[in-house]
């Protein structure tokens, strides 16, 4: 059966893609990063940039088993600073595909901010990682435009198609 879905890689595309263009938009307007915002206990948009990228981080360090990221250790005073965590969590991600002997089906143990210690298979830690990012530009992007700054779309069908 052909059953349609998306890979990894498709994944981490639109999710690199879509950092790409918050990268571009918070250096063409840094006055972004000070806008106030309330989601996940942020207190600026910068600070939810911060928590972004650095869920993104963490979550790769844990899933190549390496030591975690001090949270408040990750910079978010400028749009370069922010999306530079961002390609650090992209590199480790890529790399992991490279290898061949990792085993995305093995479960691993790790704390969360908001619930606990939790487990779960590393496939699932890495999609979470993705989409969550996903979610979190979804919500600013409604923020940033009741502020006069638009986003451009960052739907994964309009990464995924071309002008008929």
């Amino acid at each position: 059966m052909n059953t349609p879905s998306l890979t990894a890689e498709d994944l981490l595309a639109w999710n690199d893609a879509t950092a790409e263009s918050w990268h571009a938009l918070a250096s063409e307007h840094p006055s972004l990063l000070q806008i106030p915002c309330d989601i996940h206990n942020s207190t600026t948009v910068g600070q939810l940039l911060q928590h972004i990228v650095a869920a993104e981080l963490r979550y790769a360090e844990r899933l190549s088993d390496a030591p975690a990221t001090d949270y408040a250790s990750i910079p978010f005073a400028t749009a370069d600073e922010i999306f530079a965590t961002h390609r650090r969590a992209l590199e480790i991600l890529k790399n992991l595909f490279q290898n061949p002997e990792f085993d995305w089906n093995r479960e691993i143990e790790f704390p969360t901010l908001t619930a606990g210690k939790r487990r779960a298979t590393r496939k699932a830690v890495f999609q979470h990682a993705l989409l969550h990012s996903i979610r979190h530009y979804a919500q600013l992007a409604t923020l940033a435009r009741q502020h006069g700054i638009r986003p451009a779309p960052s739907d994964y069908l309009l990464l995924a198609s071309s002008p008929a």
